[in-house]
């Protein structure tokens, strides 16, 4: 019973944003550890390409073993029960550096930012939906 109402809420499509998110700050955050790297270039998932995947995995509503959604091969994520796995693209937004790398340090804040913004409007409709289910069972409103 109790999955049932799990299931049938967002609860799922919140979860596997927040493991994304999650995974994309750590991806944004080494960018940016690495921005004076020589050589080095920076990558991301882009949120579209993941809304698309989540899209698509609620649209044909398909569920892993844990009860989780779950995403074609060929999205730019994946989840397991080891984490999540981002399949990130080079960025190569900027001019390219002597040192061979293409940095922009504004534009890789800038999302990392709309990335924390994105993570916390996740995780509070994430806790409005367990306060929906709390009241339910308290059986008050």
């Amino acid at each position: 019973m109790i999955d049932g109402m799990l299931g049938s809420t967002n609860l799922p499509a919140l979860e596997r944003s927040l493991q994304y998110m999650a995974a994309r700050q750590k991806l944004l955050a080494g960018n940016i550890a690495n921005i004076e790297t020589p050589g080095y270039r920076p990558t991301d998932v882009a949120p579209a390409a993941f809304q698309q995947a989540l899209r698509d995995a609620l649209d044909q509503e398909r569920v892993d073993k844990q009860g989780g959604l779950a995403f074609d091969e060929s999205a730019p994520v994946a989840f397991s029960e080891s984490g999540t796995e981002l399949k990130p693209q080079v960025l190569a937004e900027n001019i390219m550096f002597h040192d061979g790398n293409d940095r922009s340090v504004e534009r890789l804040m800038q999302k990392m930012q709309e990335n924390v913004y994105s993570f916390r409007v996740a995780s509070q409709l994430f806790r409005n939906q367990f306060d929906l289910i709390n009241t339910a069972i308290r059986e008050r409103m």
